[in-house]
């Protein structure tokens, strides 16, 4: 499996602020300076359909369940990105979790369909993957079908072992119903609900498949389940590392392709 450099969610001024260092400094970026930019990816609800009932498929290809001819109903979705922490290191060896409605709106999970309508059999529903030394991950999935109430969205969960570090949920830009969502609106830090809202565009010209890009930074505290953290910068984070050439250009001039 193919695997790439993905951007970390800047805000617009902190990244023109970079760009302007870089242009007065000679390219020299402090760590400290680096890890103010970076937007901690916020604690969201687990929310009432993680799978009470995990498949046996546990991949990161949500769309073809092993043994099964037929492929899921649903617009195909690529999603990959880095793990990374505070400082922008990468952080291996995480598995990360993502569940999430199939086309009609169903979970995976015995209360999961909605009213007069039916779970798509053949979709996985649930898939995990191993952070590789980048930090990379990726999944094959769809773009989650709408679920009465809620704006359409991916569960996403981050897991060192037995130890759950982070519930959160990621979103699509430009989707109607972010604007009146209680979880999204629910994140009281601008810059925080901003990075779980990612652009999927065509895959290629004229393609029916969606990609995005979505970096997650962790904190320096376990997952709590709550609805975000607080407002203000990020906790202090104790022997920062200077970012490299490479993490300054990722984080500067957005996301490459696959």
């Amino acid at each position: 499996m193919k695997t790439s450099k993905h951007s970390i969610h800047i805000r617009l001024d902190r990244r023109r602020l970079l760009r302007s260092l870089l242009l007065t400094t000679g390219g020299i970026v402090t760590s400290d300076i680096y890890a103010e930019a970076l937007t901690l990816t916020p604690r969201c609800t687990e929310g009432p359909y993680y799978p009470d009932h995990l498949p046996l498929d546990q991949d990161n290809d949500l769309i073809q369940i092993k043994g099964d001819t037929h492929p899921s109903g649903g617009t195909v979705a690529e999603l990959g990105g880095r793990l990374l922490n505070a400082d922008g290191k990468p952080l291996k060896n995480h598995v990360i979790e993502l569940w999430q409605a199939d086309v009609n709106g169903c979970y995976i999970h015995s209360r999961g369909e909605q009213r007069g309508k039916k779970r798509d059999e053949h979709f996985q529903g649930y898939g995990t993957f191993t952070t590789n030394e980048k930090g990379e991950y990726r999944f094959r999935t769809i773009k989650p079908g709408l679920y009465t109430g809620r704006t359409i969205h991916w569960h996403v969960a981050v897991k060192q072992g037995d130890k759950r570090l982070l519930t959160t949920q990621l979103c699509i830009a430009g989707v109607p119903q972010n604007d009146q969502d209680m979880v999204l609106n629910g994140i009281r830090d601008e810059a925080q609900r901003l990075s779980i809202i990612r652009e999927f565009k065509p895959k290629s010209q004229g393609s029916k498949e969606l990609i995005g890009t979505w970096d997650i930074v962790l904190g320096a505290t376990p997952d709590e389940r709550g609805m975000g953290r607080p407002p203000g910068p990020p906790p202090a984070m104790r022997d920062r590392r200077a970012p490299t050439e490479q993490e300054i250009k990722d984080a500067l001039f957005g996301p490459s392709p696959f």
